[in-house]
């Protein structure tokens, strides 16, 4: 048993050495990379371009009109409806007001009675001179006592006293008619310029009440009102051409800045830039979201082009393509976009390689089999 347990652990350590004799030759392994073509591709490059400072802002008519309610009373019609082009004049609505209607009555009839009381106060006048004249013709021949001379002015004075109280009384009936008719014509409302109907604020039926928003009314000419960073307060200048962006209606067009409201909200430490539209052409509607490009001068800045960016959900990145043809995606941190470019701030070293077109057949590790260079 002993000589058996012996004569195996001899072989086993033949084995062994036999085994630790062998040795592995050194060499290469291939790498196999998946054939990427019909791309093209392209040598990223610093440039100069503007430099520009971008902010949201929002489509306001330069003139707007609150029209409210001067007296109480139910609006029985309403002629316009929101989107109406209306002119300065127009009839927007009407309000009920019976009681304007008898006080416009009430006036031309105390307007009549002082035409009236003036008439016959003027004719005592006359008639009071012409017979203290007489009077006092008798006064100077001793015809009549002195008394009698003085009862006859008194009279005189008094008639020419009602009279002057007579020309009062149709003044005030004029301007208690005139009042009237002021407040029936509160009753008919009008639009106090020309533009469009941008909201109708009551239905008919409902009560107006003094002071209260019936329609808003804006004007057909349009401006951007922008809020902008206290920092770029002594860059921004009167008459400095924008660039501005209407994605509602894809309108692009420039804009010249007419007027600076200097007070920082200390809110959110902006001012308001208001800025004049060039191309006045299109449907405009107030509220509008605008976005709007403040140059601020010129700067070198590595950029790609817009197709050539891979978006992965938050992250973004561009296909690397090395001296190999060895494809890489290489996330990147992009920056402001200059005509059809997108800035690089991080990721890309000016000078290196990048596809272009063709990005959806790019494999990250692939190799580009055949490739157009730009």
């Amino acid at each position: 048993m002993r000589r058996t347990i012996i004569a195996g652990l001899t072989i086993l350590m033949m084995f062994t050495i036999a085994g630790c004799g062998e040795k592995i030759q050194p060499g290469e392994s291939e790498v196999k990379r998946p054939q990427v073509s019909g791309v093209v591709i392209e040598e990223a490059v610093s440039s100069e371009v503007t430099d520009f400072y971008e902010t949201s802002g929002t489509l306001k008519s330069v003139n707007t009109a609150l029209v409210s309610a001067k007296i109480m009373g139910e609006v029985r019609e309403i002629k316009i409806k929101p989107g109406d082009t209306v002119r300065k004049g127009d009839v927007l609505l009407i309000i009920n007001a019976p009681d304007m209607n008898a006080r416009v009555q009430a006036g031309q009839e105390s307007l009549e009675e002082a035409k009236r009381g003036l008439d016959m106060a003027g004719e005592n006048k006359n008639l009071m001179e012409k017979t203290f004249e007489r009077y006092s013709n008798l006064f100077d021949a001793k015809a009549i006592s002195e008394q009698e001379f003085d009862e006859m002015k008194s009279k005189r004075d008094v008639a020419v006293l009602e009279y002057e109280r007579t020309k009062k009384a149709l003044n005030r009936a004029e301007a208690g008619l005139y009042e009237a008719e002021a407040f029936k014509s509160y009753s008919v409302i009008t639009s106090p310029l020309d533009g469009t109907v941008a909201e109708k604020m009551i239905e008919t039926g409902n009560m107006a009440v003094p002071g209260g928003p019936l329609i808003l009314v804006e004007s057909r000419s349009y401006r951007v009102e922008a809020p902008v960073d206290e920092t770029l307060l002594p860059s921004i200048q009167t008459g400095t051409t924008v660039g501005i962006l209407i994605d509602a209606i894809n309108m692009e067009t420039e804009g010249r800045v007419t007027e600076i409201v200097r007070q920082v909200d200390p809110l959110t430490r902006t001012f308001m830039v208001k800025i004049a539209l060039n191309d006045t052409s299109q449907p405009l509607q107030g509220g509008f979201y605008a976005k709007v490009k403040f140059p601020l001068g010129k700067k070198t800045v590595l950029s790609v082009p817009e197709g050539s960016i891979i978006t992965r959900g938050e992250l973004k990145g561009v296909y690397a393509v090395n001296q190999q043809g060895v494809i890489t995606f290489r996330l990147v941190k992009t920056g402001k976009r200059h005509d059809g470019k997108v800035e690089i701030l991080t990721g890309l070293s000016s000078g290196e390689r990048i596809i272009k077109n063709g990005a959806d057949r790019a494999i990250d590790g692939g190799m580009v089999s055949d490739a157009e260079q730009r």
